[in-house]
């Protein structure tokens, strides 16, 4: 099985699995039956229809259609055709990022000429085998690769009917106030970090020790020493008691803060309304 590897802006390095030569043929085979029935389609509705010029146009543009085929439902479906998505494989950009549009469209130019090349020898099989990364012509050209879905997996929301205040103990000397001293990406980074299930368990606790390190600086000498022993305690009550803070603070201000535009009405009439 090959295997992306990518470093995180945390330093931690994630693995993805690389779509291999059988999930991709499958992937293939299908997308030529639903071209294959939408061309015929096609063909019967011009026939029916007694427009020749449309079917004589519509066949001999048959390697156009093709390639637009790949195009369009890769920029519709996010990296997918309808084979990929039954085979749950998208197209990224060699670094595990998305694909641009750039790449996608070259990526789909070369589709044809693939497909050209099925027989008598299947070429671009032979190379999705033998590359490190099982990439076919359009995949080197483009810079991309077929990635096995479910990498892309949302942090999760760690116990979203747990509140700070509700805890039974805290173990963190915190008050309302500390939480100006914190910004919303401080909140994103803990609900990013706690939430992941993807990181080895070696390195998620090198991490979260780290973390719980850097925090614990801001917070005073108890916090240091309870980072040295539970890092994760530290950072789970600390996730808790600023997304409880952050979420009164935001609902206070949509309480005090006027109707929008409410305020220059009320001048505008007093400033340029007659008085009777």
């Amino acid at each position: 099985m090959s295997e992306l590897v990518v470093e995180t802006p945390e330093g931690v390095a994630l693995r993805f699995e690389i779509a291999g030569v059988g999930t991709r043929l499958l992937a293939a085979s299908l997308d030529g039956l639903v071209f294959a029935l939408v061309l015929l389609l096609g063909v019967l509705f011009f026939l029916v229809a007694g427009v020749e010029p449309g079917y004589v146009w519509l066949v001999s543009g048959t390697f156009l259609w093709l390639a637009g085929y790949s195009f369009v439902f890769s920029m519709l479906w996010n990296g997918r055709t309808p084979g990929k998505v039954w085979q749950r494989i998208r197209v990224f950009d060699e670094s595990g990022t998305a694909a641009s549009v750039t790449q996608h469209f070259v990526r789909s130019l070369f589709v044809p000429f693939e497909a050209v090349l099925v027989f008598p020898i299947a070429l671009s099989w032979i190379l999705i085998a033998a590359t490190p990364r099982h990439q076919r012509f359009g995949d080197l050209v483009a810079g991309t690769l077929v990635l096995r879905e479910g990498h892309e997996r949302l942090p999760v929301d760690l116990a979203p009917r747990l509140t700070w205040s509700t805890l039974t103990q805290h173990v963190l000397p915190l008050e309302p106030a500390q939480a100006r001293e914190f910004e919303g990406r401080d909140l994103g980074f803990l609900r990013q970090l706690l939430g992941r299930d993807d990181l080895d368990p070696g390195e998620r606790a090198r991490l979260e020790h780290r973390a719980a390190q850097h925090f614990a600086e801001r917070l005073g000498p108890e916090a240091l020493e309870l980072a040295a022993e539970e890092p994760r305690t530290l950072l789970r009550e600390l996730f808790l008691f600023l997304r409880e803070m952050r979420a009164a603070n935001l609902a206070n201000d949509r309480v005090t803060r006027p109707a929008a535009g409410a305020g220059d009405r009320d001048s505008s009439r007093g400033a340029g309304s007659p008085r009777r």
